[in-house]
């Protein structure tokens, strides 16, 4: 079977520091897989760099776009940052912002009515139906979460990929994304997540991609990966080497 992605000694630095030795990874159309690793073991520039918002210094992604499964020639990606990562002082509405997601739209132009009927649907998903007017600079840190979310979703794509999704929610909030991811999934959609949550990617990921200071230290079945002796070596005695 053709992925849908994959990548080639993929490799990113930043000045002098190599963030993400070459990597090789391949993900098939409908997979979740998870990221798991320390903080700064390279998640968030593996993200990025799958996401074509991170130039990479060596390898190369490939998008197959016949793998999709309505055959689009190209693959829509959507990309949710960490929450800390975006703008929330800036003078939109929940609706704007849900709308930017839109593709093919500049921020200046009236949404035409799918984009509208898009944008309520995406925000009904996410549970903010009733908050589309209301500025962002109003939000709770877990409605901010839930309109990144949404702005993907109003996207459409065929790839979703997040970076910490869950970090800061509480238990409802956190269940009610991973319900939605579960959806998205089940829908055919292909996602890729880092996570600090170890349960939850065990209980919700397919396949995870284990990361130790930029090198992948562990790559497949989720069961395999993140089993009790999987975690003892990715976390502990890889880190203490």
């Amino acid at each position: 079977m053709t992925p849908l992605l994959e990548t080639r000694a993929l490799t990113v630095t930043y000045g002098e520091r190599r963030a993400l030795r070459p990597t090789d990874l391949t993900v098939a159309a409908g997979e979740s897989l998870a990221v798991v690793g320390h903080n700064g073991s390279g998640k968030s520039s593996l993200l990025r760099a799958l996401a074509g918002l991170e130039p990479a210094a060596g390898g190369e992604v490939i998008l197959h776009a016949e793998a999709c499964h309505h055959l689009r020639t190209t693959v829509e990606i959507a990309y949710v940052p960490q929450r800390s990562q975006a703008r929330w002082d800036l003078p939109f509405t929940v609706g704007d912002v849900v709308a930017a997601g839109r593709p093919q739209r500049w921020w200046w132009q009236r949404p035409s009515r799918d984009d509208r009927d898009v944008v309520t649907a995406a925000l009904a998903a996410v549970g903010l139906a009733s908050l589309a007017k209301r500025p962002v600079t109003e939000l709770s840190g877990g409605q901010a979460q839930r309109v990144l979310l949404a702005r993907a979703l109003a996207q459409q794509p065929d790839i979703m990929i997040l970076d910490e999704p869950l970090t800061g929610l509480d238990v409802t909030t956190a269940d009610a994304v991973i319900n939605l991811l579960g959806a998205f999934t089940r829908a055919g959609g292909t996602l890729m997540c880092a996570l600090h949550e170890i349960d939850v990617a065990r209980t919700s990921f397919t396949k995870t991609v284990a990361l130790v200071r930029g090198t992948v230290v562990a790559n497949g079945a989720t069961t395999d990966v993140l089993s009790i002796d999987g975690v003892d070596r990715i976390f502990t005695r890889r880190a203490a080497a």
